[in-house]
């Protein structure tokens, strides 16, 4: 997938979108493109991210035969064209909508070079096969479009449980990657470190759990109940209640029994806890049932999903109208552990040194590092787009300068696309320019989005901050004040006692040149 140019002419809850034209080049390299947004907080970096996923959102719910969206609604007046690679074919889809008043976006497909006619009917086939987003806060501009697909999701599990729907089920297109899915992406990735190769120094897991100081995942437990005091209190026809279960979902809860060490049952909540102690025969099983990591992932996701469902009907709805009017405060409100549909706990790793800890145990920087690189693991689809959002806010600067050399090792050999928001010097040094955008805010309601006129990728920190960011100096604003007193200063003791007090910086010798013609004057 390459997302290669975006046009908005006119967006209503978003002013400071109007007028956005960018092209995004490819990168022509075996690895996925990185398309890396910079530029100061409010700049609408971030806002360009939360447009496309709506964009995309519009479009699925335009095009998905299976739960279709009744009342439809465009974002935004815009075109947007992309490339996809099906069978080894390389098709190129142009979407315009260029008037609140049609219906339906006009798609123009050309496979080859050649302009092909498709029924409305197979225009699903023709958009990007998963949208992944993620944040390291609660930031709802990015996460309100991902959010709104969960609720159509869950109210469609819910109503085919109960047998109002016959349609199948459908593969979510649309992935929210925050905080609290770092546990289920954890668990995915570990347990399928089974294979001998992943021993190899050069595998990607391997360089990801060497640099956390992992060795292996010991034993992990997971709760699925459907009968929660907090759940609906709606009956079945077949005369189940809470929250049902779809063939697949039972299917799924079966195969996690099957390959669980022990567990337990609760029949007064339909409760299983499952707990896995992670030996080969374990692993072997989880690896037999669900085949791939994200297999097992997506089995998982769909579940925690259904946690929606225990939020009171007239409250859902609610700000399920309120997000489709695109208010930003609309947010569900958090469902407590003890009533979710799915919970994980006792998440135990093995590190390298012996030390056996809890991964909750571990640091911000640390999950942030797994969930990042974790969800890069385990979604390999070609015609993927991730949207991160300062996906490095956490980590130290080791980790900020080989994130980039992470990403391209993960995404070797895939045709992905990618666009991250950074304020981090080592993200855009590891970037060349040609996909550096730079975000800057001219008024209230306009930004420019310009290009770095020297090359970004190897450039120093000092560089990128002046291009980036306006600043002149990459030291901090006392040290650098204090330095500038010194240089203004007539008396020798004084600007020798200020140099022992500050550390090595290239702006010494200009102390000490300032010095040697005070006193040689």
């Amino acid at each position: 997938m390459k997302l290669t140019s975006i046009n908005i002419f006119n967006i209503k809850h978003r002013p400071l979108m109007n007028g956005i034209s960018l092209n995004f080049p490819s990168n022509g390299d075996n690895y996925i493109n990185t398309n890396c947004f910079i530029g100061i907080n409010g700049s609408g970096k971030s806002q360009l991210l939360e447009t496309i996923a709506e964009i995309f959102l519009y479009l699925d719910n335009s095009c998905r035969s299976i739960n279709p969206v009744k009342k439809l609604t465009s974002p935004a007046l815009f075109e947007i064209e992309y490339s996809l690679n099906i069978k080894e074919n390389d098709v190129k889809v142009n979407v315009l909508y260029d008037n609140y008043k049609n219906k339906l976006p006009k798609f123009k497909i050309t496979e080859n070079g050649n302009d092909k006619l498709v029924d409305s009917d197979d225009l699903n086939t023709y958009l990007p096969s998963k949208i992944i987003g993620y944040t390291s806060g609660s930031n709802e501009t990015i996460s309100n479009p991902f959010l709104s697909y969960y609720d159509v999701y869950a109210d469609f599990v819910a109503t085919r449980a109960f047998g109002g729907s016959k349609e199948e089920d459908y593969e979510p297109r649309f992935y929210f990657m925050d905080y609290n899915t770092n546990l289920g992406i954890a668990i995915s990735n570990l347990v399928f470190d089974i294979d001998k190769k992943n021993t190899d120094a050069n595998n990607p897991l391997t360089k990801v759990k060497k640099e956390l100081n992992i060795e292996k995942i010991k034993s992990f437990q997971i709760v699925i109940q459907t009968m929660q005091p907090a759940a609906p209190k709606l009956v079945s026809d077949s005369g189940e209640t809470g929250v049902i279960l779809t063939t697949e979902l039972k299917k799924w809860l079966n195969e996690l029994k099957k390959s669980s060490t022990c567990y337990d049952y609760s029949v007064k909540y339909n409760r299983y806890t499952f707990d896995f102690l992670l030996d080969s025969a374990s692993k072997e099983a989880l690896a037999y049932f669900f085949k791939t990591p994200y297999n097992l992932y997506s089995a998982l996701y769909k579940f925690e999903i259904l946690n929606n469902l225990i939020i009171d009907k007239a409250t859902r709805k609610s700000i399920e109208s309120q997000r489709a009017q695109r208010k930003l405060t609309a947010k569900m409100p958090e469902v407590p552990d003890k009533d979710k549909v799915l919970k994980y706990s006792e998440l135990k790793l093995r590190l390298t040194n012996g030390q056996t800890v809890d991964y909750l145990s571990l640091s911000d920087g640390e999950h942030q590092f797994f969930n990042v690189l974790g969800t890069l693991l385990m979604i390999k689809d070609e015609n993927a787009l991730f949207l991160l959002d300062e996906p490095e806010t956490h980590f130290n600067p080791k980790w900020r300068r080989l994130f980039i050399s992470k990403i391209n090792s993960i995404t070797q050999g895939r045709k992905q696309d990618l666009f991250i928001t950074s304020h981090s010097p080592f993200i855009i040094s590891d970037t060349s320019k040609e996909f550096v955008y730079i975000f800057k805010r001219k008024s209230k309601d306009e930004i420019e989005v310009e290009f770095p006129k020297l090359e970004t990728f190897g450039a120093s920190f000092n560089h990128v901050l002046k291009m980036a960011f306006d600043l002149d100096d990459s030291m901090s604003e006392d040290s650098a004040q204090f330095i500038e007193m010194l240089l203004k200063s007539e008396d020798p003791k004084e600007i020798e006692e200020g140099i022992n007090k500050l550390g090595d910086s290239p702006k010494i010798m200009t102390l000490y040149r300032r010095l040697d013609m005070l006193e040689n004057k």
